[in-house]
């Protein structure tokens, strides 16, 4: 059941340079949070055993599949064309203290013959229900 959020993204020091509002939703199997970026772009995340998802919906449009040590190849979707990428996962981890959690993914992402280094750390806290 999906319940609302605030999603802070924390910065290196763990304090927060922005926060959304969004969802979390359990699953036997891990969780998902959902939630729309600083560009108002949709962005769902979900967390299973070591493995995340991220996907992003609005241009440039992606899904990238990260577990630590296994290069994900995915595609790019925008309005001139598709581009090609692939994801290597360097730290894939999330981690629950009471009913907070905090998602931590580092990655290097090739895109040609470019390579930049990308970190998502967020803190998701769940709301009381109004």
């Amino acid at each position: 059941m999906k319940k609302p959020a605030k999603i802070y993204l924390l910065e290196k020091d763990n304090d927060f340079s922005a926060i959304f509002t969004g969802t979390v939703d359990d699953t036997p199997n891990g969780y998902f949070v959902e939630y729309e970026d600083a560009d108002g772009s949709p962005c769902i995340i979900g967390f299973s055993k070591g493995i995340a998802t991220v996907t992003k919906t609005k241009d440039p449009g992606y899904s990238i599949i990260l577990e630590e040590g296994c290069p994900h190849p995915f595609d790019i979707t925008t309005p001139f064309g598709t581009i090609s990428a692939v994801a290597n996962p360097l730290t894939v981890r999330s981690r629950k203290h009471n009913d907070s959690r905090l998602i931590t993914i580092i990655y290097e992402l090739n895109i040609g013959n470019e390579r930049f280094k990308h970190e998502l750390k967020l803190r998701i806290e769940p709301e009381e229900e109004a």
